[in-house]
């Protein structure tokens, strides 16, 4: 069906795109084996949350009738789901089972396949994206072919762990969870200075820890979470609450935005932090969206944005109805400067020199995709400026 694909924010539309929801490996099989002898792209869309050009006007596969539990291993702690399962749908089964999800990000609107393709995070300094509680992935391979991957399957897993879509569409997803926990909540308001001072410590003596910067009051939105024994789910104040993980973790972002997000080395997180600030006060003036500020632990993922080393993320926002290009475009110089790296999901312009630079295995999960997908069956112009493919 001919349809238009509009994405969370709007600020990308496809009006011809062929809309196709399959409800098994063999249908996204059969439809692979149409795109390709009609050379024509294929895409997956999750749930439209991310920012930059992802998909295209040819096939475009929603995961939406492919959702839900497969199994679940007791012993191991593991869950097994369907990539179109979405996070908020995740937490409550799996609380049911004793289990919860390590860590999530700031929202639970994407689809598990969406989110691990991307990179998507939450914060603190000892935890990882949700791709690194990845433990199994299943996947449709351009040939058509159901493949199946675990550690055990060394580079070619750990590309699959993050891979926007272009070595093959998800179908399944095995995470890691871990014994289901309560979380304690506190929200407070400081000084950029007040929030100088105790950055650390607070970073140091707490599960998450994150702040938002406001430009309109130049004041920090903090907010720490910790593990509690109190099996409760109730609001203290308004700025305190206790609940399951899978509650507490997200929050609700009903405005519209676009967003950039860069990961860079802890050590210049603060720093970097400053300069934009700085950019948005002295150039930007009119952007009231706040700056956010997170930490990442580092993995071993081969295109994640916390390849070894310890991180910082930071993401600046603008209004869906407003112009963002320009903003985006001066935030993106200064991350330059730190050797930032792009959340994929989000806006950026780096192509596949850039990237190489940055990412120390870059060239490596390029040849894995030429090697599952020779004729580019999953890129777009966009994808094609990431991976240097002309």
């Amino acid at each position: 069906m001919t349809e238009t694909f509009t994405n969370w924010s709007g600020n990308q539309q496809h009006p011809g795109a062929q809309v196709i929801r399959p409800r098994s490996d063999d249908e996204i099989g059969h439809l692979l084996q149409k795109a390709a002898s009609e050379s024509r792209a294929v895409r997956a869309i999750g749930t439209g949350h991310s920012f930059v050009p992802f998909w295209t006007d040819d096939y475009v596969v929603s995961l939406d009738d492919m959702r839900g539990v497969v199994s679940h291993d007791p012993e191991a702690g593991q869950l097994t789901l369907r990539a179109g399962t979405k996070l908020h749908e995740i937490g409550e089964p799996a609380w049911e089972l004793g289990l919860s999800m390590r860590n999530m990000g700031d929202i639970d609107r994407q689809s598990i396949a969406g989110a691990i393709s991307t990179g998507t995070h939450g914060t603190g300094r000892t935890l990882g994206n949700l791709s690194s509680q990845v433990v199994g992935l299943k996947l449709v391979t351009a040939a058509g072919e159901t493949l199946s991957l675990t550690p055990a399957d060394g580079d070619l897993f750990r590309a699959a762990q993050i891979s926007m879509g272009v070595l093959g569409i998800l179908t399944e997803v095995t995470m890691q969870l871990v014994p289901r926990y309560y979380l304690h909540e506190r929200n407070w308001l400081a000084s950029v200075d007040e929030c100088a001072a105790a950055r650390d410590s607070l970073i140091d003596g707490h599960r998450h820890f994150e702040f938002f910067w406001v430009p309109g009051t130049d004041e920090c939105m903090m907010k720490t979470l910790d593990v509690t024994d109190r099996e409760e789910n109730i609001s203290i104040s308004e700025d305190e609450h206790i609940g399951p993980n899978y509650v507490i973790l997200p929050s609700t972002r009903d405005r519209k935005f676009n967003e950039i997000e860069f990961s860079v080395p802890e050590e210049a997180g603060w720093d970097c932090f400053l300069e934009i600030r700085a950019l948005m006060q002295r150039d930007f003036p009119e952007v009231k969206w706040p700056l956010e500020y997170r930490t990442l632990h580092a993995d071993d993922i081969m295109i994640s944005s916390a390849h070894g080393r310890p991180t910082v993320t930071i993401s600046a926002h603008q209004g869906a109805s407003h112009d963002y290009e320009a903003f985006f475009l001066a935030v993106e110089d200064v991350f330059r400067q730190v050797g930032g790296r792009p959340h994929w999901g989000k806006f950026h312009r780096h192509t596949a020199p850039e990237l190489a630079r940055l990412l120390p295995e870059f060239e490596r999960f390029c040849s894995l995709r030429e090697h599952l997908d020779p004729e580019g069956r999953f890129l777009n112009p966009f994808l094609r400026d990431v991976f240097g493919i002309h």
